[in-house]
């Protein structure tokens, strides 16, 4: 099944009441777009007003460009006389106060055609919510036909996205949800209405609009809002801002973690093999072996063993999946290139995956026995929180002696400042401009060294490791 819906069942779906008439009230839509640029045949365009273009602005030109119909509001100049203007094609016109919730709406009701769908997991936190993603993805997939969020379709555009993707006889579907400011999981938990949600953690991200760590837990919590009292929550029993909502959840609740005792399911025996990028560690006395390295993996991977454990898959089959994870671009890929291991994770950062990625750079330099070398740039999104987090990466990166370190950006000025008050030794760069860190690189870097690029995704760092790539 791939979408197909016909404009009244669209109008019922979005309670649209004020819309065009038009010549054929059966037409079907195969496509819902955002971009005018992107028309595809039979196509309904959604104008959705953004931080610098107002998309309901183009609306009269998606239809210039062969789209069946829009979805769009009112409030914009240019579609006063949208109306008179399309009169002449066979197209329509669907006015709706809220594209955005018109989408979430429809995503909705496209859910609910599929039958066979009856697991949803979503998965949200601060740090490691894809890399979680793609760990349940895995081991599901070894029993039923499931779907995921691709790239960074977690908004409320990019998750009724991934739903409208949804495929025939699709049994599962994980999703990803993130955010950056208060309500939005929320309306994404109401659109999925998940019978499973994953909290990874409680971090920094976007603490500048949530104000605090617990404004940041409040806006995670907001998952639960589209579940039913019958649904799972899996949350990591070493947060002690998760720990503390133990029995208050009103759902099933499943605790992991390492170091807390008192967790469901705990990951103990815990080994790295850096050479050739795998870890070990059991749970309830059964043995797991996953292809990547670090602490932080485990943590992203032992909401995977409870899905797993969740809907009835055997020992075997979660194994079965762990052995085909594939984690997703620019998420702490580790690789050869001419002599050198690059490690590249520069989707994003916060001064927790910062110090989780220092520490594989620093286990995997140990098992090559070549030097730390760490490219880093700024943590956005921190508010006034930004001093404190890169003044604690740069005394995080002091304490493990990484060997060279290379900075950008306006706040890693205060990371570099803190690296040579605490640790001279270390060989410290800081630039203004990217294309200044690739001569460095190409100068300094010898064989057997270890490279780390990490920031966050807004830094677009892994344009300097293309560069230095391509320089080498």
């Amino acid at each position: 099944m791939t979408f197909n819906l016909s404009i009244s069942e669209i109008i019922k779906a979005i309670k649209a009441v004020d819309f065009t008439e038009y010549n054929n009230k059966n037409i079907n839509i195969k496509n819902i777009v955002t971009d005018s640029r992107k028309i595809l045949p039979d196509s309904l365009f959604f104008g959705i007003k953004g931080e610098k273009v107002d998309g309901n602005d183009f609306a009269f030109t998606a239809i210039e460009n062969g789209a069946a119909g829009v979805v769009t509001n009112k409030s914009s100049v240019k579609n006063l006389s949208l109306h008179q203007e399309i009169a002449v094609v066979n197209a329509v016109v669907i006015y709706i106060e809220d594209t955005v919730q018109a989408l979430l709406d429809l995503s909705r009701y496209y859910k609910s055609q599929f039958p066979e769908l009856d697991k949803t997991i979503a998965v949200t936190g601060s740090v490691g919510k894809t890399t979680t993603k793609e760990f349940i993805y895995a081991v599901i997939s070894e029993k039923f036909k499931t779907h995921k969020t691709e790239g960074n379709l977690n908004t409320e555009i990019g998750l009724p996205m991934t739903l409208f993707a949804l495929e025939e006889e699709t049994e599962a579907v994980i999703l990803e949800m993130g955010m950056s400011a208060f309500g939005e999981i929320s309306r994404l938990s109401k659109t999925a209405n998940p019978d499973t949600a994953v909290i990874t953690n409680i971090g920094t991200s976007h603490i500048e609009k949530l104000g605090s760590r617990e404004g940041i837990k409040k806006a995670k919590f907001e998952i639960l809002d589209g579940m039913s009292n019958k649904g799972n929550i899996i949350l990591n029993a070493d947060e002690p801002l998760l720990y503390s909502e133990k029995g208050k959840t009103g759902k099933n609740e499943y605790f992991f973690g390492i170091n807390n005792k008192s967790a469901d399911f705990i990951a103990e025996n815990i080994k790295f093999d850096y050479v050739n990028n795998a870890s070990y560690f059991e749970v309830n006395n059964k043995r797991y072996k996953i292809p990547v390295v670090g602490i932080h993996n485990i943590y992203d991977a032992l909401p995977a063993v409870i899905t797993g454990t969740i809907y009835g898959l055997a020992d075997v089959q979660i194994q079965n999946g762990f052995n085909n994870f594939k984690n997703a671009k620019m998420r702490q890929n580790i690789y050869e290139f001419h002599g050198i291991t690059i490690i590249d994770d520069c989707y994003n950062a916060s001064v927790e995956s910062v110090t989780a990625a220092l520490d594989v750079l620093c286990e995997v330099a140990k098992s090559k026995n070549g030097r730390k070398i760490a490219v880093l740039s700024d943590v956005l999104e921190a508010g006034d929180y930004s001093e404190e987090i890169h003044s604690k990466i740069g005394a995080a990166t002091a304490e493990r002696e990484i060997d060279m370190v290379l900075l950008y950006g306006e706040k890693s000025k205060i990371t570099f400042d803190t690296i040579e008050r605490l640790n001279k030794k270390c060989k410290r760069f800081y630039f203004t401009e990217k294309i200044k860190i690739r001569e460095i690189l190409c100068e300094e870097i010898k064989k057997d060294d270890t490279i780390l690029f990490k920031a966050s995704r807004g830094m677009a760092l892994e344009t300097v490791l293309e560069d230095f790539k391509n320089k080498f």
